[in-house]
């Protein structure tokens, strides 16, 4: 076999190979189905991972399930003040002592979610308590957040591999993690939901 005929059975076993590649990423993304449990497998490991942690979160003193970072737990103390009397305080004495703290309304959106969720948890199971409901909605938002990040992403590609692909990686990512833990009962996650819902339906 001469050069030239050895060049050409690479060239045509490289368009080969490159043209089942393509016929193999076509058939993946018109598989909805296998797309959608792909989809649910990635979100449900992601919950399991971030649920890890909610056996240490359990108060010693009352048993209740408290939040596992100092923000949090003022958050947390908000959302009581909104289900004892229907709003959060206008002044919050105990943070920034001596002075306090006078934006306290700037969190009421997420202590009213935050009682919306453990009202909502609450009606399927009266063992839940508020504590439970704080820890457990980073994890949920989560789920919620990486649902419309796939649906956005799929929008703005067009593919379904991709859209998977970039949802498995984001499910992982380090910040991501620690921000959607249990028990980090802060701002970013709902955020981030309402982040990617807002560019999905954008």
């Amino acid at each position: 076999m001469t050069d030239e005929q050895q060049n050409r059975s690479e060239k045509h076993v490289d368009a080969v190979l490159q043209q089942r590649f393509a016929n193999i990423l076509k058939y993946l993304s018109k598989q909805h189905l296998l797309v959608y449990a792909l989809l649910f497998i990635i979100i449900f490991a992601g919950f399991y991972i971030r649920i890890q942690n909610v056996s240490r979160l359990v108060d010693e003193t009352t048993g209740d399930y408290m939040p596992g970072d100092p923000d949090a737990l003022a958050f947390f103390r908000y959302a009581q003040d909104v289900l004892e009397h229907g709003s959060v305080p206008e002044f919050d004495s105990l943070r920034y002592y001596p002075y306090g703290y006078h934006q306290v309304g700037e969190f009421s959106f997420l202590a009213h979610t935050i009682v919306l969720l453990y009202r909502f948890l609450h009606t399927f199971n009266s063992d839940v308590t508020l504590g439970y409901a704080d820890i457990i909605y980073p994890p949920i938002a989560f789920g919620f957040a990486l649902l419309f990040f796939f649906l956005f992403v799929r929008r703005i590609f067009d593919s379904n591999v991709v859209a998977i692909f970039s949802t498995a990686l984001l499910a992982v990512n380090k910040s991501f993690l620690f921000r959607t833990m249990a028990g980090i009962s802060d701002k970013e996650a709902l955020a981030i939901f309402l982040f990617f819902l807002t560019f999905y339906l954008y």
